[in-house]
């Protein structure tokens, strides 16, 4: 098997005839160009018995050979405001902060400090490496140094409040630690104190000030963000002269004291504009730091009193920065290729494709839409990037648990190894990170190993690919776009076409995009739902912040970790996480199914209701025989598997919708999603079996709208078997049809 020696990411996900896109590349060692080419995807899948790859290329002067280099990526969340004058003129001094560590006993990091670590001037909270809080100052000169160790070593996920002050008189270093906890049994307050020695005057430098790590430099880089610390910060303070425990504690919370204002020089407080990357310095000298890489926001702090849950309610109380070593928003990697989309590009998926002597393609999709206001066709498909970037550089292939999870090998590729090898480019939100907390963010602003379309899980994009190949199989005239321009402009776009058309997995969706969806349906849209396990998780994206999305595993659902008490409520939009279902909201009041079970063995046909002879739906079936539909397919051998759906009344699936297909004969490893199960009681196991289903089901909508849903993530995958000359295939043209012609449905 070859290897992946490249990788890449573009500046947008989307765009119009007309417009730019610039693609990012970095190379490993290896030969010294690589070539670019600008294709539309035609069919992904080049496993046993898929479709093959295809593409087309454009015909464009950016297509060619370019100089390959490696472009270096830095990870890390973090806090930072550059040097001012208003550091300058320090003497004695201290320096506070409240600090939740998830890994104390971590060397070297950086709580809160100024310090170029490359000539070791400045000063600055740690971490020692033996699970204790020092306090540090290096005076630049031959790296004379001194520390001094607070006595009681940080226990993880407990409050403490740390401050190191500095006697310029003296040369007398101190560290005082308080445990923030009303019970606890051990020291609540220590000290230590310690002669700094000939270590000179720690200040007089231009190092930035910074929460969560230090300045760095190497050979290469002038300068960069290390020693990053995990955990939560809260209120990082510096003032003139050695304050008190009494002033140490003023400075905590709420205004800077009168008495204590001329001393403050800097004073952070992480409760105000929760929404956004500012650091709001409260002190009165106008030192706003920035959030780098998306520390997490609306994380509770020190003073949380669990009487409010939702932090728009009492900011005060959610005044913590989360901060760990591996979080990632934007690489900030220069161009390499530039490309101009040409006026009449049709609408569709396309990529960069990357190649390289030695090395497997690499590829960087992204949507062409039709121009402003116009469209192509009376269908549109909507990509699910937003459940793309959920899953981005997932890991499951690598994990002990894959093959009891999917009761298979895993089939490992180029783009699992290629990721393996690079996890600087960050986790999935199925992932953890280096301090085993859940990623709250993820951004498409850099690689993603699985956004391909040959990756060999086929799970969302490659998956999708299928629905793809068939459409250009059967010259079905399509338009495309993404969640991330439903979030941006709602019904208003999707109101161009007559019929949406979503992929195989629609996860994670924003308030604007259900509101969309749901607009449209009322309004006479048709609306294919064409998966599984759809709209299931709430997310949110931020105006201000391109291509990131915020995400809340809270209460319920299938989770691969928990969020904390207390932090429910997403930092952008100030919105409730979750489950939709948990919102009022489920997926069955738009599409009228909603999430039951998921297995990974093998996948199952879909049967005929009596109710699928009914008129208002018998059309479907136009052109198919016998009672059984998808009794095969390239995932699971069957059109319904992997994640099913099922109609639910009392989950808000209409009453008049007619359920006209559902699954049987499910393997025992397809189980009911965990919130299908009140408690574990044996008598429960013998009645899974018959709750496990997927449903494809049917309804009218207002003003001579339908849905209709398929109810299972495998079904797409179905379309391309017998080289598209299946009864799925038949179904799906026959619905895609009638849903594109004008003629109203019946209310």
């Amino acid at each position: 098997m070859r290897k992946r020696s490249l990788a890449g990411y573009a500046d947008q996900i989307s765009v119009r005839p007309g417009d730019d896109i610039r693609f990012m590349v970095s190379c490993d060692e290896g030969p010294e160009t690589f070539h670019a080419s600008i294709v539309r995807l035609l069919s992904g899948d080049d496993g046993p018995g898929g479709p093959g790859y295809r593409d087309t290329t454009l015909d464009l002067a950016a297509n060619g050979s370019y100089p390959a280099r490696a472009q270096r990526t830095f990870p890390g969340s973090y806090g930072i405001v550059a040097h001012d004058p208003a550091f300058e003129g320090l003497e004695s001094f201290t320096l506070q902060i409240l600090f939740w560590p998830t890994t104390p006993e971590q060397k070297w990091k950086s709580i809160v400090s100024k310090f170029d670590e490359s000539s070791e001037h400045g000063w600055g909270l740690f971490t020692n490496g033996d699970g204790h809080a020092c306090f540090f100052v290096g005076d630049g000169n031959d790296h004379a140094t001194a520390h001094v160790v607070a006595p009681e070593p940080l226990i993880a996920r407990q409050w403490y409040l740390l401050a190191g002050s500095y006697d310029a008189a003296t040369n007398e270093l101190k560290i005082v630690q308080h445990m923030v906890h009303p019970k606890a049994t051990i020291p609540a307050r220590c000290e230590a104190t310690k002669s700094a020695g000939g270590v000179g005057s720690p200040h007089n430098h231009a190092a930035a000030f910074m929460a969560g790590a230090y300045n760095h430099r190497d050979a290469v880089t002038p300068w960069f963000a290390g020693g990053h610390v995990n955990g939560k910060l809260e209120r990082p303070v510096l003032s003139h002269g050695l304050l008190g425990d009494d002033e140490v504690s003023a400075l905590c919370a709420g205004p800077v004291p009168g008495s204590l204002k001329d001393q403050v020089v800097i004073a952070w407080d992480f409760s105000v504009d929760i929404s956004t990357d500012r650091l709001a310095d409260i002190s009165g000298n106008g030192l706003d730091g920035e959030a780098i890489n998306l520390p997490i926001r609306a994380k509770t702090g020190h003073n949380w009193d669990t009487t409010q849950h939702r932090w728009t309610d009492a900011s005060e109380q959610w005044g913590a920065l989360y901060v760990v070593e591996d979080a990632l928003y934007d690489c900030c990697w220069e161009p390499d290729v530039e490309v101009t989309i040409p006026a009449g590009t049709r609408s569709g998926l396309y990529a960069a494709k990357l190649e390289r002597e030695g090395s497997e393609a690499a590829f960087v999709p992204f949507v062409v839409r039709p121009p402003e206001g116009e469209t192509s066709a009376r269908l549109c498909v909507v990509m699910p990037d937003a459940s793309y970037l959920a899953y981005a550089n997932i890991e499951e292939g690598f994990e002990a648990s894959y093959d009891d999870q999917f009761n298979r090998v895993a089939r490992l590729g180029p783009d699992d190894f290629y990721q393996n090898e690079h996890p600087e480019f960050g986790v999935s939100m199925y992932g953890f990170h280096a301090d085993d907390s859940g990623p709250h963010y993820s951004s498409r602003l850099r690689p993603v190993a699985n956004f391909s379309p040959t990756h060999g899980s086929l799970w969302q994009l490659s998956a999708d690919m299928h629905l793809i190949a068939w459409l250009e199989h059967e010259g079905i005239a399509y338009d495309m776009i993404c969640d991330e321009d439903i979030d941006r402009e709602g019904v208003n776009l999707l109101k161009r076409w007559s019929c949406v058309m979503t992929m195989s997995h629609p996860e994670y969706t924003s308030t604007r995009m259900l509101d969309g969806y749901q607009a449209f349906t009322e309004n006479g849209g048709r609306l294919m739902y064409m998966g599984g396990n759809g709209f299931y998780w709430r997310v949110a994206y931020r105006d201000d912040k391109p291509g990131v999305i915020e995400m809340r595993r809270a209460e319920d659902g299938s989770r691969s970790w928990i969020t904390e008490p207390g932090e429910y409520y997403m930092s952008f939009t100030g919105e409730m996480g979750g489950l939709w279902w948990h919102a009022g909201r489920a997926p069955n009041f738009l599409v009228g199914n909603g999430f039951i079970a998921q297995g990974f063995d093998a996948s199952s046909p879909y049967k005929r209701t009596p109710e699928s002879h009914d008129p208002r739906a018998a059309w479907m079936f136009e052109g198919i025989e016998g009672e059984l539909v998808g009794d095969f397919g390239l995932l699971g051998n069957g059109a319904a598997g992997w994640e099913l759906d099922c109609a639910n009344t009392e989950r808000g699936t209409p009453p008049h919708a007619i359920v006209v297909a559902s699954s049987f004969d499910h393997s025992d490893t397809v189980l009911l999603v965990n919130e299908e199960i009140g408690h574990m009681h044996p008598r429960i196991f013998g009645q899974i079996n018959d709750r496990i289903r997927a449903d494809m089901m049917f309804f009218e909508t207002p003003r001579g709208g339908a849905v209709f849903s398929t109810g299972s993530i495998a079904y797409v995958s179905s379309l391309p078997c017998m080289n598209f000359d299946n009864n799925i295939a038949t179904l799906t043209g026959n619905v895609i049809r009638r849903f594109c012609d004008p003629e109203p449905f019946a209310g």
